[in-house]
């Protein structure tokens, strides 16, 4: 146990970066990786993620669960499956353009029996904020498993969807799921000068935020460092809901 809240915070595998899937995959199980702040991560969870370059095959899995029978697994954002190309972003606002890409994510999540399926929300021009909310909503129903929103950060250029603290308070008070990046609240916080500690304790403490992300940055863009001192957010963590699932994303070197 290594937080303030006394839970376990489990491996992201873009951790790694762009390094294979099975070696990352066996780096973070056989070696026990940790973080400065946080001590020994867990590996009971695991998030296949798009940063790794191996492209996603049914077999591929069944062949990971059947080496790891104690890891749980399930797939992150746009990672890359066989058949696609490897370059391909689809974030929750293509729902409805991309029903080939994410047909293909439901099989995969079928196969591992995944709990969750998490994904950006994406780009502002392909969708509005309420339609990523529609869209999460629909795509929990095909999937047959909660399918969470993961909000964004402001840019100079207003690139992306949920990238305000208002915007949150929409996400917060809908019916969605979402998973909540505390190292894009903290771009977030230090790009507005605001640290609403209410909202930000409300929305970890819901049932609707199914995973927390934990990386450490200097309010200037989402950097994945590790956690050498406690951030801001640090005391809210004991205030997350029991069934939120914990990543851990700052940067691992093999």
């Amino acid at each position: 146990m290594n937080t303030s809240c006394n839970r376990a915070v489990h491996v992201s595998l873009g951790t790694y970066g762009s390094v294979p899937t099975d070696i990352a995959l066996a780096e973070a199980i056989h070696r026990t990786p940790s973080d400065p702040l946080l001590g020994k991560l867990a590996t009971e969870h695991i998030q296949l993620c798009p940063q790794n370059r191996s492209a996603l095959t049914k077999e591929q899995l069944q062949h990971w669960q059947s080496l790891y029978p104690n890891t749980q697994f399930r797939l992150h954002a746009n990672v890359r499956i066989e058949g696609f190309q490897t370059n391909d972003i689809v974030d929750l606002c293509h729902w409805r353009e991309r029903s080939d890409y994410f047909g293909a994510i439901k099989q995969l999540c079928d196969t591992v029996n995944a709990p969750v399926y998490s994904a950006h929300a994406g780009r502002r021009g392909h969708a509005t904020e309420q339609d990523v909310i529609h869209f999460s909503c629909e795509m929990t129903q095909a999937f047959g498993l909660p399918v969470a929103i993961e909000g964004h950060y402001p840019t100079r250029k207003g690139t992306w969807l949920f990238d305000s603290w208002q915007q949150y308070r929409h996400l917060l008070e809908s019916q969605a799921y979402y998973a909540l990046d505390l190292s894009h609240l903290n771009v977030l916080a230090y790009q507005t000068g605001q640290y609403p500690f209410v909202l930000v304790d409300e929305l970890l403490a819901c049932e609707r935020c199914v995973e927390v992300h934990l990386s450490a940055n200097d309010g200037s863009c989402d950097a994945h460092l590790p956690l050498t001192q406690k951030p801001w957010w640090w005391p809210l963590l004991d205030k997350a809901h029991p069934q939120a699932t914990f990543f851990y994303e700052g940067r691992i070197p093999l």
